[in-house]
């Protein structure tokens, strides 16, 4: 448990930012860390105050609240963002502040109701019943009368709605209502009109009114008629009814037309009433096959309820028609869509045409004035195949692939819940006879050793896979209780993780079954036997059991266990066609479901019973990786955004998980309302049906308009889409050994190409075994990237495994000096202030070209072996990568070259060559292994260098200087840019940290860090990698250098205090991420180049020894070169003793600059001036008086005082205020960091 002193530093590092959205979110983040803080009831309810005549204790407890209450304003003040913070700044408390945020965006009660606040259920179900139609009225008063509405439950009264809707349906289905097509009944007997009527008065009163619209309409006609004939006599033989389709009379005329009048149905009128223009036919007739086309309806109907999709019979309607008269439809169903058609009439003909112009069918005018068609309607017909298994399949799906035996036995012996009778198919599953291919297994029937749980582990690690998961790991490690069966996964990136993972099972389990794990067998695995593992199983009481090497039937339980965790797992992803990518979801549901799958030593039970001691339910299974659409809740949704997210779904647990499109911020799987489609490709059995004649049709086939609402996919693009990704990755990829290269061409060509350039440059010749032992190589894949991370080329390297080589046999001296970093920026700040151009170049297989002095073989390269000789070994005439002499022999050789053709080596930095005795052909050239930077005043001049490199070596001329050693250059008219972009992005995602909160400062002020701390242990290869890569981070970032050279002091043991103090520092990378250092050219400083330093030093920083921080930077030509920040050696007794050892150390740095820029040749008379903020240290080194605070200073120190009195090393005094080295030396705030970059870069 942290004590008291580590309070400060324990906060989560992951807090929630406010940026004015989701007030009702933030508030319940903010009460859980209020309460993890235990300052919840101070921001609540605030500080009282202090009374008066208040004694000792009531003063102790108002100073605790006090302190509680800052705690609490300070939370606030992290967790909104810039915008928001301003209309708190005023705020003093923690409750002032929080009560603004309610006051702001909490809004009052009616809003929130309207925005989503939770309801009670009085509201709901007051207003559910205010929203029911008219038909529901009586139920409604009922309910009211008899029920009262604040105990009534919304399922109690959703049931009784329920209840009443269906009584309505039975209802309206008793009623023989003919179909709302038919617009006129030509049925015969008045008695049949009679049974619709409810009472006769009023049926007499629709009569009558009926009858004298019909006259009225008698008379008019007879009007029209005597006026045509008037005009011109017509032939009645010639003339055919309407009704009943004989000559000689009209319509209006015919005695069925009439009968059909008198004996009209009377219906009830509804509120709304639909007029329609249609025309008439006969019930005798085949409705089925006619059809009138009309381009006026104001509804689509038809008579034949089976052509629906979906009706719903609940909701009915009366139509009325032109002459008054009604019917009742049965039910509304789903509506057609808009096809974008056109019709046409022409000469007594209707040609009805799609989108695109094409003819879809025509109707000629039939006798009675309409276009009428006639379709036959085929039954459809399964002509193909039947699928009898459907559920069978299903589940052999939904269980992993589970054998059909193994699911018979389930449901034989009821092991679990909710599983089907299923029967065993004839057929056999294509994914499973490919992905459980193997060896028959040998017979062994060995007795259980263990009686009860934990008796003994069973541990194996599975890896490393091809392909990195979707959370970034190679390998899976299993944990198997040999009692039980029950199996344990953990997915981890490195084997070294194993340990860490063990602690936390066995937390886990013991807590579980309250037993203790007496013994844990594995195998004899690195990541097993580490010291650290074996000490923590004495301390702990575990027997570890390590198997004999080479025999893993000795660990056969954990093998077999993890072959058939794959075998599932390979078969659920090829059953759905899914990239490698998920093979951790795949291997973590094939666990969940081996859990509940039978095992021949458990008998009646699967291990979750025998674990847990219940039956498992499988009612929840769903197959893994099925489409699947959840519904996505108003407060997520965007706008436009539909209701509902198409995912694929993966079964680890009861509660789903998604992979959509965006996987990081999502809801609750629990609060999700999801459609499920399983589709699985099964084996089907085709059953052919006789030869029948087929009638084929002369028309374009149509889709139904309904289809063109949804997103259509064949049934293979899923697989075909799964593949295209997977190569895509797997391109992507560095293999891990050869037998994976060997698949990818693009690997396979890098690796001829490296055979190709080693034979090029004569690096070895073939010869017979000799007594001296060969030495092992082997093939090491690296994807060269550019600086926005597009993958350059794919490099194979050859590489001689060093290690086994012995000194002084194998080989004498290995050194090979390189240009430091810091001298890299000096050369480009010297180029930039003279507007000089940068040229790089990076020699291919650099190390084959350095000569060998010693006797040294290599076994032949595995893959590339010479046929009919691979007995025999290469022996070396230059070297090649990996050998302990390789470096120093390449340096040998381009130093030879480059001094042969006039280049001095600077004495200063032997990693820099300089040519020429004037800035007329002066060239500057940085060696850093066998990446060159190229820089000079004449360009014609390093033309010809490079031709004459290039001749001489094998090399790329990547032309400007853009990315080198990690570091990118950005090039501008006057300036050059210099930062580290990429590599931060490389960190942040290396570490996961890619969507952390962002920080203002790299450490908090005041900040004290100790060894001493109490809080748990961390990861110490974890800790020590982060460390590591922020360290090259600082290469041009100076102000996190502090902070990382702090944090780097505890890598020894690394606490949970100091993991939070490094995460913060990459939180505030992630806020800075464009930081780097400019390198400004004469042209912006507009004098001569100059150089000075900063030195400074706090006082006994460190909280374990006391020692004090040393910092220091140096700037050229208005660029900052270099910069250091490291703990003294000694422990000052006084800030002046501090502040003079501090200069010592800056001015050993002094001198080297100078040094370095005389060699450059740049300018003879540059003296690099050093500032110091102390006074009583500028006189301590300017008179060599020896008095009580200086008499103890060790001598190597003074330094300092003799370059000095030499006159090499001008002292001058600053104020504090600029004193740029103080971002070195302490935690700042950001204001106070904010002011030293822009005193650095002005």
């Amino acid at each position: 448990m942290a004590n008291a002193n580590t309070t400060s530093t324990q906060f989560p590092a992951n807090l929630p930012v406010f940026r004015g959205e989701h007030y009702d979110r933030l508030c319940a983040q903010m009460k859980v860390i209020f309460r993890f803080q235990d300052v919840l009831e101070i921001v609540s309810d605030g500080v009282e105050d202090l009374a008066a005549e208040a004694n000792e204790a009531q003063r102790t407890l108002h100073r605790e609240q006090k302190k509680k209450d800052g705690k609490g304003l300070f939370i606030i003040h992290q967790c909104v963002d810039s915008n928001i913070f301003e209309k708190i700044i005023e705020e003093e408390t923690a409750k002032g502040a929080w009560d603004t945020l309610k006051k702001i965006y909490g809004g009052d009660e009616k809003l929130k109701k309207a925005r989503g606040e939770t309801i009670s259920d009085l509201q709901k179900v007051e207003k559910v019943l205010r929203a029911l139609t008219a038909n529901f009225d009586y139920i409604v008063v009922a309910i009211e009368e008899s029920k009262v509405l604040s105990d009534l439950k919304l399922e109690e009264l959703q049931a009784s709605l329920e209840a009443h809707e269906m009584r309505l349906k039975q209802r309206t289905s008793e009623k023989k209502v003919d179909p709302a097509l038919q617009a006129k009944f030509t049925k015969k007997g008045k008695e049949e009109g009679s049974k619709w009527n409810k009472g006769k008065e009023k049926w007499k009163k629709k009569k009558n009114s009926v009858d004298a619209a019909s006259k009225n309409s008698k008379n008019l006609d007879d009007s029209n008629k005597h006026s045509k004939n008037s005009k011109k006599k017509v032939n009645m033989k010639d003339v055919q009814c309407y009704c009943c389709e004989k000559f000689g009379h009209y319509a209006r005329n015919c005695s069925e037309n009439k009968d059909s009048n008198q004996d009209g149905a009377q219906l009830a009128r509804s509120d709304s009433d639909d007029a329609m223009l249609m025309a008439t036919t006969k019930m005798s007739e085949d409705k089925a096959n006619v059809w009138y086309l009309d381009t006026g309806c104001s509804n689509h109907m038809t008579g034949n309820k089976y052509w629906f999709i979906n009706l719903d019979e609940s909701i009915t309607r009366a139509i009325r028609f032109a002459d008054n008269s009604q019917v009742n439809s049965e039910g509304i169903g789903s509506q057609l869509l808009e096809k974008n058609y056109s019709v046409k009439m022409h000469d007594k003909e209707l040609k009805l045409f799609d989108a695109k112009d094409k003819l879809i069918l025509k109707a000629p005018l039939s006798n009675n004035k309409t276009f009428q068609i006639s379709i036959n309607m085929i039954d459809q017909q399964c002509l193909v195949t039947t699928l009898n298994e459907d559920h069978n399949w299903i589940w052999h799906h939904r269980y992993g692939h589970l054998n059909f035996r193994g699911l018979n036995l389930l449901n034989l012996k009821k092991m679990v819940h909710d599983l089907p009778h299923i029967k065993t198919p004839k057929q056999l599953c294509k994914e499973c006879c490919i992905a459980k291919s193997a060896r028959k297994a040998f017979k062994h029937d060995l007795p259980m050793k263990s009686s009860q749980k934990l008796q003994l582990i069973h541990s194996d690690v599975c890896g490393p896979l091809e392909v990195q998961s979707m959370g970034g790991n190679y390998y899976f490690l299993t944990f198997i209780d040999e009692f039980t069966r029950y199996v344990w996964i953990y997915m981890i990136e490195k084997k070294s993780e194993v340990f860490t993972r063990f602690k936390k099972f066995k937390l886990q389990v013991e807590r579980e079954s309250e037993c203790s794990i007496k013994k844990l067998r594995t195998d004899g695995g690195g990541e097993y036997t580490s010291n650290e593992f074996a000490k923590f199983c004495e301390q702990e009481g575990i027997i570890h059991d390590i198997t004999a090497p080479y025999t893993p039937q000795h660990n056969g339980i954990a093998e077999r266990k993890n072959r058939s965790i794959m075998n599932m797992a390979r078969s659920m992803l090829k059953g759905k066609g899914m990239p490698n990518r998920f093979w951790a979801e795949a291997a973590a549901t094939s666990v969940y479901i081996i859990n509940r799958c039978p095992t021949k030593k458990l008998l009646d039970k699967t291990p979750y019973e025998a674990w847990t001691g219940a039956k498992p339910s499988v009612g929840h299974f769903k197959v893994f990786g099925s489409l699947c659409f959840r519904h996505v809740p108003e407060q997520l949704r965007r706008k436009r955004q539909d209701g509902q997210s198409r995912d694929v779904q993966f079964d680890e647990s009861k509660g789903w998980n998604w992979s959509g499109k965006s996987v990081h911020n999502d809801v609750a799987s629990s609060s999700v309302r999801t459609v499920f489609e399983e589709t699985v490709e099964m084996p089907i059995e085709v059953n052919n049906l006789p030869d029948q004649p087929i009638r084929r049709s002369t028309r374009g086939r149509v889709e139904p308009a309904r289809i063109n609402d949804y997103e259509r996919f064949l049934d293979h693009a899923v697989g075909q889409d799964g593949e295209l990704l997977e190569e895509a990755m797997l391109a992507e990829f560095e293999p891990i050994n050869l037998n994976q290269a060997m698949n990818y061409s693009n690997w396979l060509e890098a690796m001829k190409e490296e055979i190709h350039a080693i034979e090029k440059n004569k690096t070895w010749y073939l010869v017979d075994k000799t007594d001296k032992k060969a030495i092992d190589v082997k093939w090491i894949y690296k994807l060269k990237l550019r600086p926005n991370g597009e993958i350059a080329k794919c490099k194979a390297r050859l590489v001689a495994r060093g290690f086994l080589q012995k000194a002084g046999i194998d080989f004498n001296e290995v050194y090979a000096p390189v240009a430091r970093l810091e001298t890299i920026r000096i050369v480009v700040a010297i180029a930039a202030y003279n507007g000089w151009k940068m040229h790089q170049l990076d020699v291919k297989s650099a190390f084959l070209n350095g000569p060998l002095e010693e006797e040294v073989y290599v076994k032949q390269p595995p893959g590339f072996e010479v046929k009919g000789q691979e007995q025999k070994v290469y022996r070396l005439r230059k070297a090649l990568y990996g050998l302990k002499q390789a470096p120093r022999a390449w340096n040998k050789r381009i130093d030879g070259f480059l001094i042969k053709i006039g280049f001095t080596k600077c004495v200063s930095e032997h990693g820099v060559y300089v040519k020429g005795l004037s800035k007329l052909d002066h060239i500057i050239l940085c060696l850093y292994v066998d990446d060159l930077l190229i820089t000079g005043a004449n360009e014609k001049e390093i033309v010809k260098f490079k031709t004459s490199l290039m001749q001489e070596f094998e090399m790329y001329d990547l032309g400007n200087l853009s990315y080198f050693l990690g570091m990118e250059f950005k090039h501008t008219k006057k300036d050059v840019f210099l930062h580290q972009k990429k590599y931060a992005e490389d960190i942040l995602n290396r570490f996961k940290m890619v969507n952390c909160n962002t920080a203002i400062t790299p450490m908090e002020t005041g900040s004290k860090l100790s060894k001493s701390s109490t809080d748990e242990l961390v990861d110490t290869t974890l800790y020590k990698q982060i460390i590591g890569s922020l360290r090259y981070l600082c290469n041009t970032r100076p102000d996190i250098s502090h902070s990382v050279g702090l944090v780097s002091r505890f890598m020894e043991q690394p606490r949970l205090c100091h993991l939070i103090a490094a995460k913060r520092i990459m939180r505030y990378i992630k806020g800075t991420i464009d930081h780097g250092i400019l390198m400004p050219s004469q042209k912006s400083t507009k004098g001569e180049i100059s150089g000075h330093g900063y030195s400074n030093s706090d006082r006994g920083g460190d909280q374990d020894d006391k020692k004090s921080t040393v910092g220091y930077l140096f700037m050229l030509g208005g660029a900052l070169i270099c910069w250091s920040s490291k703990k003294q050696e000694i422990v000052a007794l006084s800030s002046c003793e501090a502040e003079y050892v501090a200069a010592s150390y800056a001015a050993c740095q002094t001198f080297w600059i100078e040094m370095l820029l005389e060699e450059l040749m740049i300018n003879n008379a540059v003296k690099v001036k050093l500032l110091v903020d102390n006074k009583s240290a500028i006189d301590l080194a300017n008179h060599p008086i020896s008095h009580g605070r200086s008499k103890h200073i060790e001598r190597r120190y003074h330094f300092l005082r003799d370059q000095v009195n030499r006159e090499k090393l001008e002292l001058e005094y600053c104020k504090s205020e600029i004193q740029l080295a103080d971002i070195l030396t302490k935690p700042l705030k950001k204001a106070r960091i904010d002011e030293l970059k822009k005193l650095i870069w002005e």
